[in-house]
């Protein structure tokens, strides 16, 4: 019985991965996107208050602030894939192990950057 419902996470993780994550990675950065371009064009906030709210924005949604100044705001946090994880568990939890090593080890986090410049704005 659990072989079969193994067998049946590998497809469901592909679909989770690919027709759920994938779009939502679009939403989840047009939330910093628009977070971004109504504090740039609030008039009554000074730079530094823009970049305090920068910064409390990113520590609410789990984000390490790896760089800070006057004019700009670094932050990373490495997300976890439940596609991936579904996929790994499908292959008899030996891609699960693999997912996780990679997870930990190798993969890159996600960036966000955020200036004060528009012209170097780099999301």
């Amino acid at each position: 019985m659990t072989t079969v419902l193994m067998l049946l996470m590998f497809p469901l993780g592909l679909y989770v991965y690919f027709g759920r994550e994938k779009k939502d990675q679009l939403v989840y950065q047009s939330v910093f996107d628009n977070f971004y371009n109504k504090t740039l064009q609030n008039k009554n906030l000074n730079d530094a208050q823009k970049i305090e709210r920068f910064e409390q924005m990113l520590e609410q949604n789990g984000y390490e602030i790896i760089e800070l100044n006057e004019h700009k705001v670094i932050a990373q946090k490495k997300i976890l894939s439940m596609g991936l994880i579904m996929m790994g568990i499908g292959i008899y939890f030996i891609g699960l192990l693999v997912y996780l090593l990679y997870y930990f080890y190798l993969q890159k986090p996600h960036e966000v950057v955020f200036t004060l410049d528009m012209d170097k704005k780099d999301k």
